[in-house]
């Protein structure tokens, strides 16, 4: 049965693992179903106008003025009605808010819900997770449903994130890897920067590998910017800093490891694109990323905040080349035959199906 599913998500961003989870969904849902879009605006637009996937920008979506807030619903609820809309799915717990008292306006034919629980949260509003069926990227997240908001366990369904494989490129299948770059060992570490990701551990780590040339890249932006570019002056750190930007691979294919020192990840995409890609990686023992990740076999582990450690870590990949080879190899298993969209999207429409057939 073909549906007409509305995704509504803000800050369609580069940089966002949200967007790139919703446009993930938006590409291959749209093989089968028509979808459509609202969100306030971004850099990564682009990617649904490639896919030529309908979207309406609010710009005011994330605005708490009660007055905009009440225009916004009436907007989106003329959406939904003009659209024929069987299916809304939100990304952002204000979303979530928008389009439940949205579909309350509709009189007949109102359709399903659907939130996708993307982040580790501590603040409760008491008026989030009320939508028909709410999906956890992971187990960590389904618990913070269930211990922490009181969500009733039948309305939870853990579907983990995932990654693409139209994004593995020609040269990494038909050539052996081959990582070499002159004098230093590059490390590719991409996220926002924002105390979650807590780069500066990484950094600190780095400055304790000083003697061992080693470089970082590191892709994205947000409030830590400047504190992170003052500290790489200070300390005379090797590190480039790139924005996000739509095509990655480049970086993929030039990285010889992948370091992620989160203090909360839920399941984040760019230790599935790492995999993916083959890239051996390191991530903090937090949430999402130890569900994944088992230690010495797919990958390595550290304690959150311990740049020590970290150091350490970094340094078992560098001096042992097949011990870093077999971690990804195994990384790249995992990933392409669990978390990919051959195995998630049948998931996601299976949700769909048995919402619309109740």
């Amino acid at each position: 049965m073909k549906y007409n599913i509305l995704h509504i998500t803000p800050d369609f961003n580069y940089a966002c693992g949200r967007s790139y989870y919703v446009y993930l969904l938006s590409k291959y849902l749209s093989k089968k179903h028509n979808v459509f879009v609202i969100t306030n605006g971004g850099d990564s637009l682009e990617r649904l106008e490639e896919k030529k996937i309908e979207f309406l920008k609010i710009k005011s979506l994330k605005s708490k003025n009660p007055i905009i807030i009440a225009r916004n619903i009436k907007e989106i609820r003329k959406f939904i009605i003009d659209n024929d809309i069987s299916i809304v799915h939100t990304h952002h717990r204000l979303t979530e808010i928008l389009a439940l008292q949205a579909i309350k306006l509709i009189k007949k034919d109102k359709p399903a819900s659907v939130f996708t629980s993307l982040s580790i949260v501590n603040r409760k509003y008491n008026i989030e997770y009320r939508s028909d069926k709410i999906i956890a990227v992971s187990n960590s997240v389904k618990k913070m449903l269930l211990n922490k908001f009181s969500v009733n366990k039948d309305k939870i369904t853990l579907i983990n994130n995932f990654t693409d494989t139209e994004e593995i490129h020609d040269l990494e299948i038909i050539s052996p890897r081959f990582r070499q770059h002159g004098k230093f060992f590059l490390i590719l570490a991409i996220g926002r920067f924002h105390n979650d990701k807590d780069f500066e551990t990484l950094l600190k780590a780095l400055n304790l590998l000083k003697k061992e040339n080693i470089g970082l890249i590191l892709v994205g932006e947000g409030n830590n910017d400047l504190n992170y570019r003052r500290y790489i002056a200070s300390k005379d750190l090797n590190v480039e800093i790139i924005v996000p930007q739509k095509n990655l691979l480049r970086y993929f294919l030039v990285a010889d490891i992948c370091v992620l020192p989160s203090t909360r990840d839920p399941f984040p995409n760019f230790m599935l694109q790492s995999g993916l890609h083959r890239v051996p990686f390191i991530g903090a023992d937090v949430d999402g990323i130890g569900e994944l990740i088992k230690d010495s076999v797919n990958g390595l582990l550290f304690k959150a905040g311990s740049e020590q450690e970290l150091a350490g870590k970094i340094m078992k990949f560098k001096n042992d080349k097949n011990f870093a080879e077999y971690c990804a190899e195994n990384l790249h298993r995992d990933v392409v035959n669990y978390y990919t969209q051959e195995f998630i999207i049948p998931k996601i429409e299976q949700l769909y199906r048995s919402l619309v057939q109740r």
